[in-house]
């Protein structure tokens, strides 16, 4: 999934519009049940979760069920004096001119991919993938795709890529060897739908469940980000099918998860906290006014959808899009140590570093 710096394109809109009329679908805007327990809108670094309803191993409730409880709001918090050094810029390199789209980077072979949207969201061409130096960000190899409209972030396992195109319900699984078959589609993938899903008293526009970020799990399983849903839906990357499912925050851009050393899924994830989504443009063909500059991080957990920490980063240098783990650091003294990932933003890719939850004291 991909959007412009202010809001999805219209192309993209026409698209699912579409896909929504050939599908027969007309859903109303989604609702809560009146009679469910309320919880106080909060920071979201506070516990995600009201201690009485702690996640049980079914996740949250949907509206309607008994132990189900709303979502909060979510901004972040201002750093203090003593944390505001806590997530940095460390360097910025430029992708190939015109590119609007995600990338996906493998630590253990220190490769990394971007892939453009496909046509008719991006006006320049068709959808391509590229292989980048991930140090100075020289064009190493470059193939066409026959990818249409937005796109999900990409995902690296096993040889391949595995590139969400939301709208279809598919994952494309694309050849990364070097070589004849670089970008060769080896095989696309059925993903479930908000019909799969069976929500309760809970409706939604289309038929597709829209996401944008995606992470491979410590089980190298593929888990998405349900944007509307909020929900981690973990999928097998072979058959599609729909492993488990885990309540939490709405409205994330990017996400990337690791396992540290005490076995914990830690899943870093960001936002527009008005609840947008922003495009790597390059260059940027719109700029950002100061509100949309403001984005927030979240640490979250992978298996239970807490969120873990938080920051709201004033006049950021990311936009809330695609990330790529780049390394996972302990840290002492640090509850869940550095991360450092590869972000998008105006100059265009960022490498950043952030070490959440420190102790002020």
């Amino acid at each position: 999934m991909q959007r412009n710096s202010q809001h999805r394109s219209l192309a993209s809109g026409v698209l699912i519009a579409i896909c929504v009329l050939l599908g027969g679908f007309i859903w109303s805007q989604e609702r809560s049940d009146p009679a469910a327990p309320k919880t106080p809108q909060t920071q979201f670094d506070q516990p995600a979760f009201p201690a009485e309803t702690k996640p049980d191993p079914e996740g949250n409730r949907r509206p309607g069920q008994p132990g189900h409880y709303e979502h909060l709001e979510w901004t972040g918090e201002y750093p203090s004096l003593a944390t505001i050094n806590d997530m940095k810029v460390l360097r910025s390199f430029a992708p190939p001119s015109g590119f609007i789209g995600n990338m996906a980077y493998d630590t253990v072979s220190n490769r990394l991919w971007l892939v453009s949207l496909g046509p008719p969201t991006n006006s320049t061409g068709q959808s391509m993938l590229y292989e980048l130096d991930p140090t100075t960000g020289r064009v190493l190899r470059q193939a066409s795709l026959p990818l249409r409209g937005d796109l999900a972030e990409p995902v690296y396992l096993n040889g391949h890529l595995y590139q969400g195109a939301y709208h279809e319900s598919r994952l494309y699984k694309i050849n990364t060897a070097i070589g004849a078959n670089f970008g060769k589609i080896d095989a696309v993938i059925k993903l479930p739908t908000i019909n799969d899903l069976k929500l309760v008293n809970e409706r939604h526009q289309y038929p597709f469940i829209e996401f944008g970020g995606v992470t491979v799990t410590p089980e190298n399983k593929l888990m998405i980000h349900a944007d509307d849903v909020g929900e981690y839906i973990t999928i097998d990357p072979v058959t599609g099918n729909l492993l488990n499912r885990v309540r939490t925050i709405k409205a994330m851009g990017g996400i990337e998860g690791t396992k540290d050393k005490q076995g914990r899924f830690l899943v870093v994830g960001n936002s527009d906290p008005r609840g947008g989504y922003c495009a790597l443009s390059y260059p940027p063909s719109v700029s950002r006014s100061p509100r949309q500059k403001d984005i927030s991080w979240a640490l979250t957990d992978g298996r239970t959808g807490e969120v873990l920490a938080s920051r709201r980063e004033q006049n950021s240098k990311a936009y809330a899009s695609t990330l790529a783990l780049r390394r996972h650091d302990e840290v002492p003294g640090t509850p869940y140590g550095r991360f450092t990932l590869f972000a998008l933003g105006e100059d265009g890719i960022l490498e950043i570093e952030w070490t959440p939850g420190r102790d002020e004291s």
